[in-house]
């Protein structure tokens, strides 16, 4: 029993009851992603493109403590005073760590893919569209630095369409961790995994097909697995930023992480913030377009799960 109840917009509660695809979608893009009001801006085009394609968007957030499946005006209208600087409260990132906490405190924030996929099951979704996935930070010999989404995608039993993981991260080695957790990672339609950016890595996956996914997860179900399915989307190949080229940028912004002493939870956005800047912008172009194209993705995987 939750401490703190639910909140489902209607919306969502009315799809399930007719067997709508509902499909799952982050919200720190809101608060810690994007710039106000581009991040809405955004989100209004993601909603909108799930429903062109018949299905129903269910943004996660936390608002005062509650977990809420889908945002009411009203909770955008309060996001918004917090990102404008309107009120005294701020809107925090939260993932599977701080979600408990933040909902005794009554906070407001944006959660992470963990946190969003805790809150998505309680719901009752099973797919849930993202950008990339946290996973192994590079460097982690030195100092272990490793996502609470790999921990989730081992213990919630949801699928995640993403486009591998973030760029940032030791890619291989977050393969490694995945395969010691017993989580699938297929590859849709394609056998190489992408790298967020790119479409190649040089890792290899299995490949398969929405139908295909969709069986995997009933079958994981039977078996009594508890895992989810990470699903590694390739970016549309107009919108990719070669493989070298990005690495190459990469390294830089994990230099200038060093120099500045940025470390933990508020790695990930500063690289991400970093690369954008030293790429003019086309690392934030080649991210809207591969979170776009992953919602498609995955209203297609949702069609195919019965």
């Amino acid at each position: 029993m939750l401490y703190q109840s639910l909140r489902i917009l209607p919306e969502v509660s009315l799809a399930f009851a007719k067997n709508q695809p509902v499909i799952a979608l982050e919200s720190t893009i809101l608060t810690h992603g994007l710039p106000y009001p581009q991040s809405f801006e955004l989100l209004e085009e993601l909603e909108a493109l799930a429903k062109d394609n018949g299905a129903i968007p269910a943004t996660i957030a936390v608002i005062k403590g509650q977990g809420v499946i889908g945002l009411s005006k009203e909770d955008r209208l309060y996001l918004k005073s917090l990102l404008m600087g309107d009120s005294e409260a701020t809107a925090h990132k939260l993932s599977t760590r701080e979600l408990p906490f933040a909902m005794v405190k009554g906070f407001t924030g944006g959660t992470t893919v963990s946190a969003t996929l805790k809150l998505a099951q309680l719901a009752g979704i099973k797919v849930f569209a993202t950008g990339g996935i946290g996973g192994v930070h590079r460097g982690w010999q030195q100092r272990p630095d490793i996502s609470m989404d790999l921990g989730a995608l081992a213990s919630i039993p949801m699928i995640v369409v993403s486009a591998g993981c973030k760029a940032i991260l030791d890619i291989p080695a977050t393969l490694e961790a995945l395969e010691s957790l017993a989580v699938p990672v297929l590859g849709y339609n394609t056998e190489e995994f992408p790298s967020f950016y790119s479409r190649q890595s040089g890792q290899r996956v299995l490949a398969a097909s929405a139908p295909e996914i969709g069986k995997t997860y009933h079958q994981m179900r039977a078996l009594g697995y508890n895992q989810g399915i990470l699903v590694a989307n390739p970016i549309p190949a107009k919108s990719e930023i070669p493989f070298e080229k990005i690495q190459e940028k990469i390294e830089e912004a994990i230099e200038m992480a060093a120099s500045a002493g940025i470390r933990g939870k508020e790695l990930t956005p500063y690289l991400l913030d970093a690369l954008a800047q030293i790429t003019g912008g086309e690392s934030i172009r080649a991210n809207l377009a591969l979170i776009k194209n992953n919602l498609l993705v995955a209203i297609e995987i949702a069609r195919n799960l019965g």
